[in-house]
């Protein structure tokens, strides 16, 4: 049971480390805006295209910085279920709230 045990410990920090090196990237206002993130969710970089930033509106800004964000977000939860799935075998997509 211990050697399970350790087992599993090795498989979750070893998933940890995959999610964190695990990198996507959301864009909005056709590559206006570009947010790349982790597999934990964590925003690693905002990015603007520089030759439209100088004429962006604060609205506009906001609403597509939020579209990017989402996307992003989207995208690493994904890769962040299949990722749990290939390291344990466990399937989780049915369970609602965890992904």
């Amino acid at each position: 049971m211990i050697g399970n045990m350790s087992k599993l410990l090795g498989q979750l920090q070893d998933l940890q480390k995959n999610l964190k090196d695990l990198t996507v990237e959301g864009t909005a206002g056709d590559g206006f805006v570009k947010i790349i993130m982790n597999g934990q969710q964590n925003v690693l970089a905002v990015r603007f295209d520089p030759e439209r930033i100088a004429g962006a509106e604060p609205e506009v800004l906001g609403q597509l910085l939020s579209e990017a964000y989402n996307q992003a977000q989207v995208e690493s939860k994904a890769k962040a279920r299949d990722e749990v799935t290939r390291v344990t075998g466990l399937n989780l997509s049915n369970l609602p709230g965890i992904f």
